[in-house]
C-alpha cells in the first residue's frame, strides 16, 4: 500500500474491493453548495469512478463503499455563506457535487478541519477510528499530492494501528500555469516542513493534538480570538503573510 495512482482504473482490483472508504479532500471555496472548485469537482469525480468500479466489482450487492469529503474551509478565503447566514463548508459542496452530478449518496463530512494536517487528524479522530475504516484511499490533485502523502503518512501511521493507505492523483483542472506553479512552491515548502520537522517531533496523537490546539494558527482559541479582532481585510492565515492572488487561485479565488 501507499502507493500513489494516477487514474481510478490504475487501482489494483484486489486492493479497490478491500477497501473500507474513499477520502476526498477539500481544496478551497465553492462558487455555490453544488459546484466546488473545478479541480475539486474532478476529485469528486475520480471518486465517484471509484466507487462505481467497486460496486460492480463487489460480490455483494449490498455492499456500498462510503465516501468520506473533507474540509471546513481554507484560511486563504472567506467563507461562502448560505442565504441564512450559516457557512457552507467545503466537504458540504464536494458532498452536494457527489449527489447532485453522480447521484451518490453514501457520503459523509469531515466539518473540523482548516488545512491539511487538519483534515488527516480530524479524519482520523473523528471518523475513521470511530468507523473501523482501516482500508482507505485518499484522493486530492497532482499539485497537492507529496505535501497530503507526508501527511497522511505521518498521522494515520502513528501507533499500531493497523491502517493501509493508497493515493489517487487527480488532474491539475481550473488553475492558470502561473497558478498552478505558485501552488506548487507553497506544497514544496509545506511538504518539507513535514517531513523534517512536524513529523519527526509529533510522534503521538496527543502531541499532534497540543500541536494543533496550542501553536495552529487555525485551532489555537486566543490565536483564533486574535484573528477575529483584526480589521477586516487583515485577517491571515500567518502573522506577517499575504498571500498572493496567484496563490489564492488554487484556493478558488475568483
Amino acid at each position: 500500500m501507499n502507493t500513489v495512482y494516477q487514474k481510478s482504473q490504475d487501482l489494483p482490483l484486489d486492493i479497490l474491493k478491500n477497501l473500507d472508504a474513499v477520502l476526498v479532500l477539500g481544496g478551497g471555496v465553492p462558487s455555490s453548495v453544488d459546484e466546488p472548485p473545478i479541480y475539486v469537482q474532478k476529485r469528486c469525480d475520480d471518486a465517484a469512478k471509484v466507487v462505481k468500479i467497486y460496486t460492480k466489482e463487489s460480490s455483494s450487492k449490498d455492499s456500498v463503499l462510503p465516501i468520506l469529503t473533507l474540509s471546513a474551509g481554507t484560511a486563504h478565503l472567506p467563507q461562502l455563506m448560505s442565504a441564512d447566514g450559516a457557512p457552507i463548508w467545503e466537504s458540504t459542496s464536494s458532498a452536494a457535487y457527489l449527489q447532485k452530478r453522480h447521484g451518490i449518496e453514501n457520503v459523509y463530512v469531515e466539518t473540523t478541519s482548516y488545512d491539511t494536517i487538519g483534515n488527516a487528524y480530524y479524519t482520523r479522530t473523528s471518523h475513521t477510528d470511530v468507523n473501523g475504516w482501516r482500508r482507505l484511499l485518499i484522493i486530492t490533485n497532482e499539485f497537492h499530492m507529496k505535501r497530503t502523502k507526508a501527511i497522511f503518512d505521518w498521522i494515520f501511521g502513528i501507533g499500531d494501528n493497523g491502517y493501509e493507505l493508497c493515493y489517487l492523483e487527480s488532474e491539475n483542472t481550473g488553475l492558470t500555469e502561473k497558478g498552478l506553479e505558485a501552488r506548487r512552491l507553497h506544497e514544496a515548502k509545506g511538504e518539507q516542513s513535514v517531513l523534517n520537522n512536524l513529523a519527526p517531533q509529533h510522534i503521538t496523537l496527543k502531541e499532534v493534538w497540543k500541536f494543533l490546539n496550542e501553536k495552529h494558527d487555525l485551532y489555537t482559541a486566543l490565536k483564533l480570538a486574535d484573528r477575529a479582532r483584526q480589521p477586516h481585510g487583515d485577517n491571515r492565515a500567518n502573522k506577517g503573510e499575504s498571500r498572493s492572488d496567484l496563490l489564492k487561485e488554487s484556493y478558488g479565488a475568483k
